[in-house]
């Protein structure tokens, strides 16, 4: 996952809103989100390469989410990132014991940001920056850590207020999430450059996979969207869940 938008607390319809893209490989295996066949409980998209998933949810109501941090040398990590999300849902951890414990052993990952929520608290931790729990309010969250001067992490974060209080949510999101610049040049620092500015790229090689949007409203109704995207950017499909908390 790449860029995120997120709001939790009062003020909204949603107890927890969270709208994404994920940028990845266009040949890399992936999985379109469903319940998983090997934990039930769990739905979301899943990285068929490693097993893990970049966000998902479980019939609590509970998310979790990575979003990659910038390597200087590729380097092999022990274990994946998308282990992250798997290992949090499927638990019984709290969002701020896992996030701390994620905090102590980051070194075992590849550099990333981590969201996780246990429906009442949202954790952020990062690579070698430790974890905290984050205020009610608009958030969002790129290939940096929290709070970096990136404008496609300013454009998301405005996009997404903005549509929060539209009166058809669920499209401005979608409507915001495949926001591009149809004429940017291609060379590869103008890719490069657009990966700080873009919510949408528009690559054939490595561009903007999908779109998922998780709404969750004060009764307890979790509303899941996914639409995948193919190298040109068409939509190649659209998968849609609904179902209530489990307590």
């Amino acid at each position: 996952m790449c860029i995120a938008a997120f709001r939790f607390g009062p003020g909204t319809n949603y107890r927890l809103a969270f709208a994404a893209n994920r940028d990845e490989l266009h040949t890399r295996a992936t999985a379109t989100a469903a319940w998983w066949e090997d934990h039930p409980t769990v739905l979301g998209g899943r990285d068929r390469v490693a097993g893990g998933s970049w966000l998902a949810v479980n019939r609590h109501g509970w998310l979790a989410a990575v979003t990659n941090l910038p390597q200087e040398q590729p380097r092999t990590f022990p274990r994946s990132r998308g282990d992250l999300v798997s290992g949090f849902l499927i638990g019984a951890t709290s969002a701020a014991h896992f996030a701390a414990q994620f905090a102590n052993d980051s070194a075992e990952y590849g550099p990333c940001n981590l969201l996780v929520w246990d429906g009442t608290e949202l954790h952020y931790a990062a690579t070698g920056l430790g974890s905290h729990s984050l205020m009610p309010g608009t958030h969002a969250l790129g290939n940096a850590p929290l709070g970096s001067d990136w404008p496609r992490v300013h454009r998301a974060e405005a996009g997404f207020s903005a549509a929060l209080a539209s009166d058809d949510p669920q499209a401005a999101l979608l409507a915001m999430l495949s926001d591009r610049d149809a004429t940017a040049p291609e060379s590869a620092q103008a890719t490069l450059a657009r990966r700080r500015t873009e919510l949408f790229i528009t690559d054939p090689r490595y561009g903007t996979r999908s779109s998922t949007l998780v709404l969750i409203d004060h009764a307890g109704s979790v509303t899941f969207v996914e639409r995948s995207f193919g190298a040109d950017a068409d939509v190649l499909g659209a998968v849609r869940y609904a179902f209530e908390v489990e307590t």
